[in-house]
């Protein structure tokens, strides 16, 4: 009986056992299924770090008296690497033509060297990039944002004047009278009531006015007379202006190189000095002029002299060709970049009136001769530039064709605004 019991307690041992395993091995296929379709947890390896993105820091200045390209950049340069840059630079920019209050930058990367640009003027600046030990110079143009826009008013007092009056420039001034001098004596001929409507270029930085661009035509009401200019791009890039019939409205001077309030003095053989109390000649024209005035080159030339005396003061001499040459004294100031040699283009910015060497107030004492000789600069007939191609009339039929209407009706309107305003005085007189 007892190895009977004995047996079967046995057998119920093995089937517990049994039964414990089959239900163990179940749990861990169960188990193993569920780490299957469960997604992995893994401990992940820490990927390495990136390395974080350098710091720019900008640097900005003027150029100041006495200023080089080195010592702008010694704080960042050594002199070996102020000669690469330097060497890079000559190619394209010559750096000793930097100017006084033209403004630069310099780009840094963790406060290494990393970019140079300086403003060569209104239209182009430098840019010097470096790569690891070189650099690399090149020109590049000023990005402006360039609105058309139209420019309507009415003469009062003065073209000058005018132009005060709907808020614009004096540049804008001066440029119209040097587009159409030739068609309009602006100091004699202006009356009360003349009306003009410009299509000009205008140049913006964000919502700051940045200077005007291209003027694109230009219609102007004198006594009665409409006067019209229209500027078509020429093969080589620049613009000339014409009239409707294809004059060029161009001659090889520009009538005069100042916006003049009125001839204090003329062309005399015998002058009374207000200063050296005695009768000379007196081979100029007087343009008075507020100090600061901008002064122009009348035509395309080369310097001949910038120079300062006690008699002339700040004054420059331009030789023209064909004999002519032209004289500007008593200049406050010279533009930026004036040097004896530089050539100039019609029109180029070349001084401001001022009161420097023997005068009695701020004006333009303007000079010309020809073949040596002193002749008065106001009765040269200079000759006019060539006329439209015959085979571009067409294209010019279209440019007056696209701007023409606006002009004309922009005209219309402040002319009939100003009937309507003397009208209104009249009866209010009455």
């Amino acid at each position: 009986m007892n190895y009977t019991y004995r047996s079967l307690l046995a057998v119920l041992l093995a089937a517990l056992l049994f039964t414990a395993c089959d239900e163990h091995d179940e749990n861990s296929l169960s188990a193993g299924a569920d780490v299957a379709d469960a997604p992995a947890v893994v401990s992940e390896a820490q990927a390495p770090a990136l390395p974080p993105e350098p710091r720019e820091t900008l640097v900005k200045g003027k150029v100041s008296s006495g200023n080089t390209a080195a010592s702008i950049l010694k704080q960042w340069l050594s002199p070996s690497e102020v000669y690469a840059f330097a060497g890079a630079c000559t190619p394209v920019y010559d750096l000793t033509l930097i100017q006084v209050g033209n403004t630069w930058q310099v780009a840094t990367l963790d406060e290494e060297f990393a970019r140079f640009e300086y403003a060569i003027d209104s239209e182009s600046y430098l840019e010097v990039s470096r790569e690891g030990e070189d650099y690399t110079a090149v020109v590049k143009p000023i990005a402006y944002d360039v609105r058309t826009e139209t420019v309507t008013g009415s003469i009062r007092t003065s073209l000058y004047g005018a132009m005060f009056d709907v808020g614009e420039k004096p540049e804008l001034a001066v440029r119209i009278g040097n587009l159409m001098g030739w068609e309009i004596d602006f100091v004699h001929d202006l009356r009360v009531g003349d009306t003009f409507s410009v299509l000009v270029e205008k140049r913006y930085a964000g919502d700051r006015f940045k200077g005007y661009g291209k003027i694109l035509a230009v219609a102007f009401t004198n006594q009665g007379v409409l006067h019209e200019a229209f500027r078509m791009e020429e093969p080589d890039g620049s613009g000339e202006y014409y009239a409707p019939d294809g004059r060029n409205l161009r001659h090889v001077f520009l009538k005069t190189p100042v916006a003049f309030t009125r001839i204090s003095s003329g062309f005399s053989l015998r002058r009374y000095h207000p200063i050296q109390k005695r009768y000379k000649p007196h081979y100029g024209v007087d343009y008075a002029a507020p100090t600061g005035t901008p002064i122009y080159a009348i035509g395309s030339g080369t310097l001949k002299r910038v120079a300062s005396n006690n008699s002339s003061g700040n004054h420059i001499l331009i030789t023209h060709g064909n004999g002519y040459e032209s004289g500007y004294l008593h200049m406050s100031r010279f533009a930026k970049g004036m040097r004896t040699g530089k050539k100039v283009k019609q029109g180029d910015l070349i001084g401001y009136v001022g009161s420097t060497g023997l005068a009695t107030g701020p004006h333009l004492c303007f000079r010309m001769k020809i073949h040596g000789k002193p002749v008065d600069p106001t009765k040269i007939d200079t000759p006019r530039a060539s006329s439209i191609d015959k085979t571009r009339k067409d294209e010019f039929s279209r440019i007056m064709a696209r701007y023409r209407p606006q002009l004309l009706d922009s005209i219309a309107k402040i002319a009939g605004g100003d009937q309507k305003a003397a009208g209104e005085a009249t009866e209010s007189k009455g």
